[in-house]
């Protein structure tokens, strides 16, 4: 009787240390709609970024989508593991993969997570958020 009991605990211990990994590792959707693209030229580039060190820099994802001829643009990162994001996307009208930039300020429609009015440039911990489920999120062209 204690061997089946015994059996029994280290089964169930099993079970939910399995469960609780699982968890901790659990794929999520993120799927972005840009509706506002007055310019329906182009290509919006897209970068996911997990670090505040990558924010302005290299993203740990990227993607590029063309512009739709009507309609709004919806992008969707499938399988990311849960964890704190920010997004920050622009609209590179030339295609030449670049934000361009005159007299210190981008010439082409730009947004980020979580922000929707600029008062300067903007930070990782302004624009990112908390991934642990399936999530739908609007992003707002900027500009300037």
């Amino acid at each position: 009787m204690k061997t089946l009991v015994r059996a029994a605990a280290s089964l169930l211990a099993a079970v939910c240390f399995t469960a609780a990994a699982q968890a901790q590792t659990k794929a999520n959707k993120l799927t972005i709609t840009v509706g506002n693209l007055t310019e329906r030229k182009g290509t919006i580039r897209v970068g996911l970024v997990t670090k505040a060190d990558n924010f302005m820099g290299k993203a740990d994802i990227d993607t590029a989508v063309a512009v739709p001829a009507e309609g709004p643009l919806v992008i969707t990162f499938a399988n990311l593991p849960s964890g704190t994001y920010a997004v920050r996307l622009h609209q590179d009208l030339n295609d030449n993969k670049q934000m361009d930039i005159e007299g210190g300020r981008p010439t082409e429609p730009f947004g980020f997570s979580k922000i929707t009015m600029l008062m300067g440039p903007p930070s990782f911990e302004d624009a990112s958020f908390q991934l642990d489920k399936d999530t739908d999120m609007k992003i707002a062209l900027i500009s300037l």
